[in-house]
């Protein structure tokens, strides 16, 4: 008898303990899944200089994150070769969704043809799109070129423009221009759009590309002038400003911003990363930030993005290639 009781008594201990060790694997299970994001700092690079619309953006988006996170939210500025120096250190570092990288469509669609990078978009994960901005072409206020047209008519002189990298978008938009108007230009790659308009507001080059949002401030205190816009369309705060289709030219340049991550960054926190941007671009001192630096939002998924640059990396490429570019 006092076997048998022994024998239930191990039996009622064991079914105990497993049901313990069961309750305890769930709970260990959902703490688990839960996402620790940011467990530390978020550090947002920059591939070009302080001061242009680049870092204007990231910073003005940094505060709005700050405000929602714990953790500092910091903007590190690491200029180079179009953006490829940061670009081709973030790639191969594989840091993760605490690094972030601010970037632009010609670094993924130009540059690679332009020369050998150490990069490809497989190398990270989208997270959201941040800006759409229009390339214009703007000389000072006491250029003898008054209008796009007087510049069209300038065939009999050889002239220097000044951009924010080479192989960027403002550099090609400003080749092809030339090329197909058969203007003799020389290209100067400054390291961001910042040096680039000083280098044209000092007078060291003749003309310059660049994005309204660090121009317009220029523009308003009457010390550059806006001759034209690359985009199809007019820009909406300079009306009276032609685009180049409209003047004869085949040229549709643009570009756009971006978040990227390291494809070694874990779903889990990227998805915790783009639900913190989208919150912080909604917030009122980020839009108003876009208001004054007459900068549109850009719209697009993580996916989006990643599909974007592939198809425009294609597209991209063939006008290199055309224009006898192509590395």
């Amino acid at each position: 008898m006092n076997k048998k009781l022994l024998i239930g008594l191990l039996a009622l201990i064991v079914s105990l303990l497993g049901c313990s060790s069961e309750n305890s694997g769930d709970g260990s299970s959902a703490d688990n899944s839960e996402v620790d994001y940011p467990s530390k700092n978020i550090e947002i690079v920059v591939p070009w200089s302080a001061g242009g619309s680049s870092d204007q953006t990231a910073r003005a988006l940094a505060e709005a994150m700050g405000e929602l996170v714990d953790q500092n939210v910091t903007v590190v500025n690491r200029e180079g070769a179009g953006g490829t120096v940061a670009t081709t250190e973030f790639a191969t570092q594989q840091p993760d969704a605490h690094q972030v990288i601010f970037n632009a469509v010609g670094v993924f669609t130009t540059q690679p043809h332009l020369q050998e990078v150490q990069y490809s978009i497989d190398d990270f994960k989208a997270v959201s799109g941040l800006t759409y901005e229009p390339i214009v072409l703007v000389v000072n206020a006491d250029s003898e070129w008054e209008t796009l047209d007087d510049l069209i008519e300038n065939t009999d002189q050889r002239i220097s423009y000044a951009h924010s990298g080479a192989g960027g978008l403002p550099d090609l938009a400003q080749a092809s221009f030339f090329d197909q108007a058969g203007i003799e230009a020389e290209s100067v790659a400054y390291e961001g759009q910042n040096p680039a308009i000083t280098a044209l507001l000092g007078g060291h080059v003749d003309i310059a590309a660049g994005h309204p949002g660090s121009l317009m401030q220029h523009v308003e205190s009457g010390d550059l002038r806006i001759l034209g816009v690359f985009s199809p369309e007019r820009f909406e705060d300079l009306p009276d400003v032609p685009t180049f289709e409209e003047k004869g030219f085949d040229i549709d340049m643009s570009v756009w911003k971006f978040l990227l991550v390291s494809q070694e960054a874990s779903d889990e926190e990227v998805e915790e990363l783009t639900n913190i941007v989208e919150e912080a671009m909604e917030s009122e001192e980020y839009q108003d930030f876009l208001d004054t630096a007459n900068l549109t939002q850009e719209e697009i998924t993580g996916e989006e993005i990643i599909e974007q640059l592939n198809e425009q990396n294609i597209e991209h490429g063939e006008i290199i290639e055309e224009m006898g570019l192509s590395n």
